[in-house]
């Protein structure tokens, strides 16, 4: 008897701790998207309004000077670390890691064999700590994307491009194709999960 107790104690105490740990992943979970949809609305309505003062060249400038500034900012009000990744980047800030990059070159397959693409997170151990790690795709959903990312970018627009980034990538995409993707990162600091 003293070992049924025993054993129906200590499965208690795995699922309470089972439970703990899915609550804790939820709320990760929900503050990496918070910070990625952060980053997407205001790079958006930033890109939009430089865009109908200026055209596409502005964007590239806002790109060039605000987009670094911006993602970081919104990492340090959310309290974690976002920034823009892709396989083909445009500034070299957003060449990905190792991770990164296996990430990019699957959901690349499964777009390619038309599978819906779909966010990641995990946990992960890097230099020795644990880490929260989540990737969420970005697509060329519009056709505003393709004035700068396409396959007929104006001269005037190119030129902006080579100046700012004489090493760009980032050209060559159609409408649905997968440009990069959203990249958080959140360290397991009692801190900032407890938020």
């Amino acid at each position: 008897m003293k070992r049924l107790g025993l054993f129906i104690g200590l499965l208690g105490l795995l699922l309470s701790l089972s439970i703990g740990q899915q609550t804790q992943d939820e709320a990760l979970l929900q503050r990496a998207r918070a910070a990625s949809d952060a980053v997407l609305t205001q790079l958006l309505a930033r890109l939009n309004q430089e865009y109908q003062q200026g055209g596409a060249e502005r964007g590239v400038q806002v790109c060039a000077q605000v987009a670094q500034s911006l993602t970081q900012q919104i990492g340090r009000e959310q309290g974690v670390n976002i920034r823009r990744v892709s396989l083909k980047n445009r500034n070299p800030r957003n060449a990905p890691d190792a991770w990164e990059r296996r990430v990019l070159q699957q959901w690349e397959r499964d777009h390619k064999a038309g599978k819906e693409l779909k966010e990641v997170a995990e946990w992960r151990t890097e230099r020795g700590q644990r880490v929260y790690r989540y990737m969420r795709p970005i697509m060329v959903a519009m056709p505003l994307c393709l004035e700068c990312h396409g396959t007929q970018i104006k001269p005037e627009v190119r030129r902006v491009i080579r100046e700012r980034y004489p090493n760009d990538k980032a050209i060559n995409y159609q409408q649905g194709d997968l440009r990069g993707a959203f990249s958080v990162k959140i360290n397991s600091q009692p801190t900032e999960v407890q938020r």
